[in-house]
């Protein structure tokens, strides 16, 4: 039963309606009604379990926080507490425990609820449109998934025991709660066909609605120690711009209400920012915690040696990778030390309550907090942690699987979730902190290694004379390193004319094949000092990671390069500089990031030193240097001269755009801006069109008499000026396909951008003209354009089709025969293998022969002497996919026979009788 309701936000009073429900165990309010009071939230002292009444845990998961208001029904006030949660399409569910308190009269005949001793309240039956209805059977069983959202939490519970009790217990019998509950769990369905069938009774730990509860407080708390020097500090209100104070209201929005945040009375502030992320549009917020990091007790607990990680997968044969969601975010912060992390924004000042990202000791509080829940495990020797990466590894599917079961336990207990798209399980080639693995095989990723592997061929001298100066410096460690680049050196003598011939393509690939391999390159070893060489261009960064080899040198680990977006090719030179010193930490983050010495960074630019005294930095180089932070770095400066291989991968040729001014050119006043002015011509065609337009006039007469219009519009729509009619602001073109036909060429072949493609004219033409299908007789138009036609690249060519191997009409049994080897079967009298051999041409008979896996080619030869020649005959032509073998047993064939076979070889492919 429903019933109405009144409630104050701010100085409107907003209506809705209750639903008055017995089997539910409190008084609940949805999150989003919730946020309309604009009333502060009270978290939880301890969050509400949710169990089934047989004891398990049940999908609802966690209530964290409480909401009270002024509630008033009819004529009377009542002060109530919300518990705050999902609840589908319902607003206000008033359970058992308001009907106790009040404990009003209901006529369920009638459907009139009476408050004694105030007058009554009418409860209107279902097919009434005022006040409340009754809640019945039909109403649930049609149409409930549809409002019930992804990832909302249903409560129709009862509480049993007492009051304050920290756990709800979910009613047996069959109720509005468990029918909306059933909903939702269809609406989870696709998740656990995700995970693997082993792991359905855990997709609770995938679910993100559940993961944004607040974290249980542990003995891990982060705890924020001040030097005894350290003296509070107050910041400046960063300005907004009006789409950042959108993200700024939804962030503390989100975080209130999660609990990751709460309003401060702190002596001290950070500041808060929004920087740029990669993708377009989007907003990262930011706390600018430098002066907190720098008066902060650092906390030295080792990150893991990726190296002695990954020493303990060499032998494994299945891996399961799990990836953390909420990184930092499942630590709450020591009570006591919020204050210490505030920040202030426009909106006032802030504390959190979880880690955040930019706090100096977050690494090391996170790395020990999953040592120390995951300890028996790793130890163990079948699960590594780094940081928010997870990886089970074992050598028999059985005992991987019961491993991850209790790993995902473990999880549990700890109330931690996961992403199941960044998860990976039962695979035999995984990519962990850097490293790709496979049974027996552990490689570096080849985007480490993406500066050199992606080097295009030079197409000028000058980019030949970059690759040779990079390839100078390693020069050492090539075996006759003169005569491999010979061919290069050659292409840079004077009057020689560039022409790029197969021996300079075959030394520039050899050469490039001689950096990814030993003794060049070498696998990073965290026991040793690492050196970054960063260099910036105007047009890209390189960045090269160095270690002192056994033989005293200094090897490359790895090298990137990347190119700069329009907007970075804007910076300073000083910010390039520093882009590349970031970009090179984060791609080798897993090896630099807690390591036993500091990292030394060499730079040939002396702008750098621009950072080394105070400056107000921009909010894009607050953001580096906070990141910059969680290093221990020593910034060298060395002459240009010396940084030979940072700078040729920031000069490849295939980055440089030759043009100075390499961004897109701006157009400052757009057509938009213009008054459209069209043929005159054209404009007495479409005049004359128009009265004689059948779809207009349906749609004119359908809009006078309120009727169904052939599309979806209104007489808003709709304008004339002069004797044109406009939808929605564009010309609309009649039903003649001539005047379509003349307006779609004359856009498609106008200048600047002649023949621009389908999409491109769909573009151009919509943003003047408007016919029902136009998209459709556009696209129809351009696929018929000759002059389109002729200069469209086909970029998905024809496959040649595969020939039949044919025979002529008289050809006898066996006389063209195909053979292969069926491996690995169950072994018999010393054979584990059938070498089959089929008639290709007259029978199609099989003969299958027993013999051994490793059967050589003598063997061969004799089994086909034995037991398909003597019978048939030596055949005309031998199909096989084996040639080497095969090639050596038609010779011993030869042998046995006193002639010489002959054969022709085809890949297994083009028969696929055999196979």
């Amino acid at each position: 039963m429903r019933i109405p309701i009144q409630y104050n936000v701010g100085t409107e009073i907003v209506e809705t309606k209750a639903l008055i429900d017995s089997d539910t165990g409190g008084r609940f309010i949805c999150e989003e009604e919730a946020r309309k009071l604009k009333k502060p939230w009270t978290r939880l002292e301890k969050p509400i379990k949710v169990f089934n009444v047989d004891g398990t845990r049940n999908k609802i998961g966690w209530i964290t926080h409480s909401v009270t208001i002024d509630i008033t029904i009819r004529d009377r006030l009542m002060r109530e507490t919300l518990l705050i949660s999902g609840l589908g399409p319902e607003r206000v569910i008033l359970g058992l425990p308001w009907l106790q308190d009040h404990n009003p009269d209901i006529d369920w005949v009638t459907g009139v609820v009476h408050f004694r001793p105030r007058r009554k309240i009418i409860v209107k039956r279902p097919m009434k449109p005022f006040i409340g209805i009754f809640d019945e059977t039909k109403e649930l069983d049609t149409g409930i998934l549809d409002r019930v959202e992804d990832d909302e939490v249903l409560i129709r519970s009862f509480i049993k025991g007492e009051e304050d009790s920290d756990e709800i217990r979910i009613n047996a019998k069959l109720s509005t709660s468990q029918v909306l509950a059933q909903a939702h769990e269809v609406k989870v369905k696709p998740l656990e066909e995700l995970l693997p069938t082993y792991l359905s009774d855990y997709t609770d730990r995938f679910e993100k609605k559940k993961a944004e509860r607040f974290p249980l407080s542990r003995p891990y708390n982060h705890t924020i120690d001040l030097k005894p020097d350290f003296k509070p500090w107050d910041c400046k209100i960063y300005s907004l711009s009006p789409k950042e104070r959108i993200e700024q209201d939804k962030f503390l929005d989100e975080n209130l209400w999660k609990g990751y945040i709460q309003p401060s009375k702190s002596p001290m502030a950070s500041p808060f920012f929004f920087v740029a992320k990669k993708e377009a549009g989007v907003l990262r917020p930011c706390q600018d915690y430098r002066d907190l990091n720098n008066g902060t007790i650092k906390n030295r607990y080792p990150l893991p040696l990726v190296t002695d990680l990954v020493d303990k997968l060499k032998t494994a044969k299945v891996f399961t990778k799990l990836d953390l969601r909420n990184g930092y975010n499942n630590i709450r912060i020591k009570d006591g030390d919020q204050w210490k992390a505030a920040f202030k924004t426009p909106q006032g000042l802030f504390e959190p309550t979880v880690m955040f990202f930019g706090l100096t000791n977050s690494p090391a509080t996170f790395q020990a907090f999953m040592n120390d829940i995951l300890k028996d495990f790793i130890n163990k020797g079948w699960c590594v942690v780094y940081m928010d990466d997870i990886l089970i590894f074992s050598d028999e599917i059985n005992i991987h699987r019961l491993h991850t079961r209790h790993v995902l336990e473990r999880l549990r207990e700890n109330d931690l979730y996961l992403k199941p798209e960044k998860c990976e399980f039962e695979v035999t080639k995984t990519l962990f902190l850097g490293m790709v693995i496979t049974p027996g095989h552990i490689s570096m990723d080849e985007t480490k290694l993406a500066g050199i592997k992606d080097w295009e061929v030079p197409k000028t001298i000058k980019g030949v004379r970059s690759f040779l100066g990079f390839a100078n410096f390693y020069r050492k460690f090539i075996g006759k390193y003169a005569e491999l680049a010979r061919p290069l050196h050659e292409l840079t003598k004077k009057d020689t004319k560039f022409e790029w011939t197969e021996p300079r393509d075959i030394a520039f690939n050899v050469l490039k094949a001689k950096f990814l391999q030993r003794p060049i390159l070498q696998m990073p070893d965290d026991e040793k000092p690492f050196i970054i060489e960063a260099d910036a261009s105007k047009w890209a960064t390189g960045a090269v990671l160095k270690q002192q080899g056994s033989n005293g040198e200094l090897h490359p680990c790895g090298y990137i390069s990347h190119a700069f977006t329009a907007t970075e090719r804007n910076y300073e030179i000083y910010d390039c500089e520093l882009l590349a010193i970031t970009n090179a930490l984060k791609a080798w983050e897993h090896y630099l990031l807690g390591g036993a010495h500091p990292v030394t960074v060499l730079s040939d630019h002396k702008n750098l030193t621009y950072f080394r005294t105070a400056q107000k930095l921009n909010r894009r180089q607050a953001r580096l240097s906070l990141y910059l932070t969680q290093f221990d770095l020593q910034l060298v400066h060395v002459p240009g001269t010396k940084m030979v291989q940072s700078d040729a991968l920031s000069r490849r040729p295939d980055l440089i755009d030759e043009e100075e001014n390499d961004n897109e050119d701006i157009v400052m006043l757009p057509d938009k801006l213009f008054v459209n002015v069209i043929d005159t011509e054209l404009k007495t065609m479409l005049e004359k069109a128009l009265p004689n337009d059948e779809f207009l006039q349906m749609t004119i007469e359908s809009l006078i008499d309120n009727g169904t219009p052939p599309i979806k519009s209104s007489l808003h729509d709709w304008r004339t000026e002069g004797n044109l009619l406009f939808y929605k602001d564009r010309i609309y073109v009649p039903n003649d396909p001539t005047l379509r036909r003349l307006i779609v060429k004359t856009i498609h072949e106008a200048l600047p951008h002649r023949h621009p493609g389908q999409w491109n004219t769909v573009d151009q033409v919509q943003r003047d003209y408007w016919w029902p299908g136009m998209t459709k007789f556009i696209k129809s138009f351009v696929d018929g354009c000759a002059a389109c036609q002729q200069m469209k690249v086909n970029t998905h060519p024809t496959r040649t089709p595969i020939q039949p191997i044919g025979g002529h009409k008289d050809v006898l049994p066996f006389q063209i025969i195909s053979m292969d080897l069926i491996t690995d079967l169950p072994k018999i009298a010393d054979c584990d293998s059938i070498l089959v051999v089929v008639d290709h041409a007259a029978t199609k008979g099989v003969i299958f022969i027993p013999c051994h896996k490793k059967i050589d080619a003598t063997d061969t030869a004799e089994l086909l002497f034995q037991h398909v020649y003597k019978r048939f005959g030596l055949p005309d032509k031998i199909i096989s996919d084996r040639s080497e073998i095969h090639s050596r047993s038609l010779q011993g064939n030869g042998k046995i026979i006193g002639d010489k076979a002959n054969a022709k070889y085809r890949l297994s492919s083009s028969d696929g009788r055999r196979d």
